[in-house]
Parts: structure tokens; C-alpha cells; sequence
């Protein structure tokens, strides 16, 4: 169960000087009766700000009041609708209403007997004239030299207002989206690359633009749900007020984040010190996106079972505060100190880091070798810990899998962001580190051995895994640059704008555009690939296999490959774009013939990752099995036959040639013992060694019992028999060896 939050005093280096509205507001919330009450207090009071404009630039308007009907001369900006200024008037009249229905409402609560309803309901009310006000409301100025100026700033501010006293954000977000729609004719080019800077350069323009996408990543239910508390209401002004923090968290957060969660943090690292927020706003976005789910603490040290969100941003704070950090967290992007918070170690152990080692970011990756290898551990499973601390590791030394988790962890206490990867080589299973030595270039080398096909890492933000290859893509040139980044995700962003506005084409122009700005980002393509499905959905064609639209998959296939040619892994949505669009419409023999030429590409120019070819070759007898043909299970036998003779030499590749060759062949008892029998006589052909090295003999034993495993499964317990004695005597000298 996850710890109760505390929400500790505001700290500060003094008190704060308040204006006299502020006062005013403040000894309000004091007064008022219910939170309710005092909340729709200070919306009349802010509103009433409004009012005092300098006289030369008002004018007078008649307005009736709603409650006595009568009609009340109201002084306006002169410049100002009078249809909305009557808006505005009401929804300050209908506040004032809300504040004393809230004041009742709360003492027939208070009166009312345990568990006793009062029939209140949550949520906006859907008369709210301030909604109202705002969807009926003229756009915003947001270009031009008046678009600067007080009146277009100050009406900014009262939406603005308007909106967070009432929790009309979804409101909000229209009148944004209004906005924007009748400003970018205004600004935007017709043609080349950089056709939409002047939207970026327009600041009105520009800022309405990151709140609107703001809106987009947190529902009026998230904001709702902290609007009660005058911290939060700061913190959330102050957020909207600030293209740079906008543009950060939007760089940030994901989809698969919970953005509710990631709100409230905020609110709490802002409550627990609002003078630090500004400088360590990076970390505290950090530590939003990555506490939205409980981070165990690896082993039970000092009682604790999860990670303190609170805590740890606090911890960060103090030592960057100290200079006690190798790598000061306020100089970090929030994306990097996202692979610094999680460690899922005890504050204890980050203080013993501190305490206990040094040394340059640039040779932090010593420190894996710091710890003397033990090949017991390795062998026998000896544990030789009573806490698994950093100070018993260091005393005993481990295996890889200790000497990766000392290495990062001890990293990541000292602000350097890094990982532990983990993967299978021809020497069995391994974990290495990745630790970013400098500020633009991560090393994935530290501890690496050869031979690693796929190596992973856990994902510290959303979950799941990430792979070696995407860490390599952030030493590109491109991702390194916060120009490009930041123009490759404002391009992305303008698509999401056009797609709201529903218009297609220009969204598709977007999006090749940030694709065309971002090569290297797989973002672009993602974006670029959705809005082509959604085209090709709307587009007059009479069939899918066109041969336009199969051309126009074609080319985005081809040109993805040529992009990570040198990285294919990041390659993946090449292949579905194929597998969906392109060879289902194609002759067999033309499918068969390219994906032969894209084996030997990867076996020319990936490297160790051998087990694309696997994969290729699991999409081939997939494409053969759909075509359901009589000759289609003899035709995937001589495939793999031939596959597994030519490609198998890589560990990984082989077991998963393996594993798809036997899975394709069964329902067929003979084409299942062909199949046992094919993978047995390529594993001895290209795989086995004899090797009495421990770690090669465990892992031919792994292929071995997997063989074992199919042989029983297809009744031939003899030839099962067999194997296992051999691999189980090549383990028993092997074990000799390393002992």
C-alpha cells in the first residue's frame, strides 16, 4: 500500500511582502465559511479587480442585475464588447450567489447527522455563466503590436482568472483553439521549411499555443481536483504563465502518464517549498512522471517499502543545495532526471553514496569494476548478504547483475542519470550499465561484453523496457540540440492543432514536415505514419490496394529504413508499414524476395543484432501461413532449414529461429518432428562447442533442454534421454572448471 501523503508547511527564506489585494484575498480565505465559500469569494474579489481602469480608457454600460432586477451603471474598458462585459457582470453576480448558497450549504452539512447526504453534486455547473461567458467569448488577441499591449493582456488574464475561479477549462481550451485558428493565417507561410517560426516567435501567439496543449495533457477533472487548494492554484498560474516550464513538462510527460497524479505532485513540491520550485522545476517534473506509480524499494532497508516522491525531490534539493552532487540536478533537463530519481534504493543508501565515493562523471563507470566478481555467486547462487546495501556489495562483491545495480544506483545518487541493461550473449545471460558520462553523451559500454543481440533496460517513467539501441539514438547530434528538439516537438504539437480543427491535409503537411526537421526522432514517423492511415481512411479509393496508396507506404517504408540504416532496431514501424499496407497486396515470390534482401542487410551492416533476422523471418512464415496454401508448412520448413544454418550463430537469433520454427510446425506430428530434428542438427552445426568455459556450457545446456523439452513434446522420450545426459555431463566438467 502506498504511504499517506504529507503535505508539509510552505518553507522560505522569509515572509513574503503581500500587495493590498493580496491581504484582502487572504484574510477572506480566513473568514470565509467552507472552503467552497472562500474559493467563490476570491473570485469576486479578483473580478472586482477588473473594474478599476484608468478612466480615459472606460466607458459606462447599464447592466440589470439578475438578483433585483434592477438596472446598475457599470464603468468597462472602452474597447471592450459590451456583450461580453455583461457576461463578465454576470458571472461575478452568479459567484457572489454561488458563495452564499456554499455558506448554507455547509452548515446543513456540518448540522447534518453521520452519513447523512446533503444532495450537493460535484463538478462545474453546466449554467455556470462563466462557461457560457467563455464559449461565447471573441478570440483572443494573439498577433500583432496590439497583441502586446495592456487591454489584450489584461482580458488575457481575466480569462484566465475567469477560468481557474470557475474550473472551466475545457471552456478554456476552446476559446483557445478559436484563437489560435484565427491568428496562424495571419502568421503562418505557405511553403519551406521554416514557414511556421513566426508562430513561435509571436509570444501571445506562442503562449496560448503551450496552453492549449497544456489542456490537452491534463483533463478540468486533474486541475478540478487540486483547485481546492490555494498552493495549487499558484503553482498552476505560475505554470501557465511560463512558456519555458510549459515547454518542459510538455517534453515530458506521456500518454501513459497519470496525469492527475503527475498534478498533484506539483502541487506538493510547490507547497513544500515554493522559492525553490522556479530552479528546480526540471527535477520536480521528474519526479512527477516517474512517482505516478509506486517505485519499490529494491530490498527492505530502514522499514520502507516504496519510494517518498516528496522525500526524494526534497533529498535532491538539499545536496544540489550542498554542492554535495557530481552532477547538479538544476542543470539537468527533466527527461534525464527522470533515469536519476528512481532509483529504487533507501535514503540511507543515496547518503552512503555521498559519504562514501567520488569521482568524475566522465569515469563513474569505474565504479562497476570497483566490485570484485564472484564466480560461487555465478555458479552455486551463494548470497553472501544480510541487506543487499551498497557497503555490503562493495565488501563481498556480486556478479554483473551487483556490480550494474552499484554502478547506476551509486550514479544516480549523485545526480548522473543512468540505467541497467540486461541481456543474453553467446556466454549466457549479462547485465552491463549505461551512464550518462557527459552532458551530451551516454556510454552504454560499461561492463558490456560481445555478443549482446538485444539488451534492455527497465523503463523508469512509463514501465516496461527500453532497448540499447533507442539509448544510442540520444547521442545523436540531433536529439543532443534543444534547438532542433524543441522545433521537431512544436511541429508535432501544430499537428495535433490542425487535427482539432479538423483539417486533414494540413495536418499531414505538419507532420511530414516534423518528420522531414526530425529524420532521427522515431516520434516523427509514429506521427507521420498515424496521420497517413487517417488520410488513406478519408481518401475516394476504392480499395486499399491502390496502387497509389501501396506506392505512397512503400516509399515511407523504404525511407525509414535508409534513415537507421546503421540502427535498425528503431526501424519497426518500417516493417508494420510493409506487413499492413505493401505485401498484402503483393506477389509471394516479390514478399520472399525482399525480405531476403532485408536479412542480408541486417546481417551487412546491424551488427550484433542478429535477432532481427529472427524476426524477419517469424514475419515471412506469418505472411506464408495467411496465404493458406497446401505447400505452406513445407514451404516454412525449407526456410527456417535454411535460415537456421545460415543465421544461427548468434545465441539469441538461434533460440528464437527455434522457438518460431517448432511453434509454426505444430497441429502436425510429422512437420513437428521434421522441425525438432532441423533445429537439432543446425544447433550442433553452428552452435555447439563442447566448451568447458562454465558460462558457454550453461548456455548451450539452455538450448539443450529446450530441444529436450520438443522432444517430449513430439513422444520421442528416447532422443530426449540422450540429450540430457549430454548436456547435464557438459555442465558437471564445466562446474569443475570454474570452482
Amino acid at each position: 500500500m502506498k504511504p499517506k501523503r504529507r503535505t508539509p508547511a510552505p518553507v522560505s527564506s522569509g515572509p513574503r511582502p503581500l500587495s493590498a489585494s493580496a491581504r484582502f484575498v487572504r484574510r477572506a480565505q480566513a473568514n470565509a465559511t467552507g472552503s467552497v465559500a472562500a474559493f467563490a469569494f476570491m473570485a469576486v474579489v479578483a473580478g472586482g479587480v477588473w473594474w478599476k481602469m484608468e478612466s480615459k480608457k472606460t466607458r459606462v454600460i447599464m447592466v440589470r442585475n439578475a438578483e433585483t432586477g434592477q438596472m446598475e451603471a457599470v464603468t468597462v474598458p472602452a474597447d471592450r464588447p459590451e456583450a461580453e462585459a455583461k457576461k463578465i457582470f454576470d458571472f461575478e453576480a452568479a459567484t457572489a450567489k454561488q458563495a452564499e448558497a456554499a455558506k448554507t450549504q455547509a452548515a446543513a452539512e456540518a448540522a447534518a447527522e453521520p452519513g447523512q447526504m446533503t444532495g450537493t453534486t460535484k463538478g462545474p455547473d453546466p449554467e455556470n455563466p462563466a462557461i457560457a461567458a467563455l464559449k461565447e467569448a471573441e478570440p483572443l488577441l494573439l498577433t500583432g503590436i496590439d497583441a502586446g499591449r495592456d487591454t489584450a493582456l489584461k482580458r488575457d488574464a481575466e480569462m484566465l482568472s475567469m477560468t481557474m475561479m470557475s474550473n472551466a477549462y475545457d471552456a478554456y481550451r476552446g476559446l483557445l483553439e478559436r484563437s489560435l485558428s484565427a491568428a496562424m493565417p495571419e502568421l503562418a507561410g505557405t511553403e519551406g521549411r521554416n514557414r511556421f517560426d513566426p508562430l513561435w516567435a509571436e509570444a501571445p501567439f506562442y503562449k496560448a499555443f503551450l496552453r492549449w496543449q497544456m489542456l490537452d495533457r491534463f483533463s478540468q477533472a486533474d486541475i478540478a481536483a487540486i483547485s481546492h487548494d490555494s498552493y495549487a492554484r499558484e503553482m498552476f498560474k505560475w505554470l501557465m504563465e511560463n512558456p519555458s516550464a510549459m515547454e518542459e513538462l510538455l517534453l515530458t510527460i506521456r500518454p501513459e502518464d497519470d496525469s492527475a497524479k503527475v498534478l498533484v505532485f506539483l502541487k506538493d513540491a510547490w507547497t513544500a517549498n515554493s522559492d525553490k520550485f522556479p530552479k528546480f522545476f526540471n527535477l520536480a517534473v521528474a519526479c512527477a512522471v516517474v512517482f505516478d506509480r509506486d517505485v519499490a524499494i529494491a530490498e527492505p532497508l530502514g522499514g520502507e517499502s516504496t519510494v517518498n516522491p516528496l522525500s526524494r525531490y526534497l533529498w535532491y534539493i538539499e545536496k544540489d543545495e550542498k554542492g554535495k552532487l557530481t552532477a547538479p540536478v538544476h542543470r539537468s533537463s527533466a527527461r534525464d532526471l527522470t533515469w536519476v530519481v528512481c532509483a529504487p534504493v533507501a535514503t540511507s543508501e543515496l547518503e552512503w553514496a555521498i559519504d562514501k565515493l567520488s569521482g568524475s562523471r566522465k569515469n563513474w563507470g569505474n565504479n562497476y569494476g570497483l566490485i570484485e566478481y564472484l564466480m560461487e555467486r555465478a555458479v552455486k547462487g551463494l548470497n553472501p548478504y544480510e541487506e543487499y546495501s551498497f557497503a555490503e556489495i562493495k565488501k563481498e562483491g556480486g556478479i554483473c547483475g551487483d556490480q550494474s545495480y552499484f554502478c547506476v544506483n551509486t550514479a544516480r545518487a549523485h545526480g548522473i542519470p543512468a540505467l541497467i541493461l540486461a541481456g543474453e550473449t553467446d556466454l549466457g545471460g549479462h547485465a552491463w550499465a549505461a551512464v550518462k558520462t557527459q552532458p551530451d553523451e551516454w556510454d552504454t559500454n560499461v561492463g558490456r561484453i560481445g555478443g549482446v543481440s538485444k539488451g534492455e533496460g527497465g523503463n523508469a517513467q512509463l514501465g516496461g523496457s527500453i532497448s540499447e539501441q533507442e539509448i544510442w539514438l540520444w547521442n545523436d547530434r540531433a536529439h543532443q540540440s534543444p534547438v532542433i528538439t524543441m522545433s521537431v516537438y512544436r511541429h508535432l504539437w501544430l499537428a495535433d492543432l490542425y487535427a482539432a480543427l479538423g483539417k486533414i491535409n494540413d495536418t499531414l503537411a505538419t507532420a511530414k514536415l516534423a518528420n522531414e526537421l526530425g529524420r532521427s526522432f522515431p516520434e516523427t514517423w509514429n506521427r507521420l505514419y498515424e496521420v497517413m492511415e487517417e488520410q488513406q481512411q478519408q481518401d475516394d479509393y476504392s480499395t486499399f490496394a491502390d496502387p497509389k496508396i501501396v506506392a505512397v507506404w512503400r516509399e515511407f517504408a523504404a525511407d525509414m529504413r535508409r534513415e537507421f540504416r546503421e540502427n535498425p532496431r528503431m526501424a519497426a514501424l518500417a516493417a508494420r508499414a510493409e506487413d499492413e499496407h505493401v505485401y498484402p497486396y503483393a506477389d509471394g515470390n516479390e514478399v520472399a524476395r525482399a525480405m531476403k534482401r532485408e536479412r542480408r542487410r541486417v546481417e551487412r551492416d546491424a551488427g550484433e543484432q542478429k535477432d532481427l533476422i529472427a524476426t524477419n523471418l517469424k514475419r515471412q512464415g506469418d505472411l506464408i501461413k495467411k496465404r493458406g496454401e497446401p505447400t505452406a508448412a513445407r514451404d516454412i520448413g525449407r526456410l527456417y532449414d535454411t535460415a537456421l544454418r545460415e543465421y544461427g550463430g548468434s545465441i539469441t537469433g538461434f533460440k528464437m529461429m527455434a522457438e518460431d520454427y517448432y511453434n509454426f510446425s505444430k497441429g502436425d506430428t510429422e512437420v513437428s518432428r521434421k522441425a525438432v530434428r532441423d533445429i537439432e542438427l543446425a544447433f550442433k552445426r553452428v552452435v555447439e562447442t563442447g566448451s568447458k568455459d562454465w558460462f558457454r556450457a550453461n548456455t548451450e545446456s539452455t538450448i539443450y533442454q529446450m530441444i529436450v523439452g520438443y522432444y517430449r513434446e513430439v513422444g520421442d522420450e528416447g532422443r530426449a534421454k540422450l540429450l540430457e545426459k549430454r548436456y547435464q555431463r557438459l555442465l558437471r566438467l564445466a562446474e569443475r572448471g570454474a570452482l
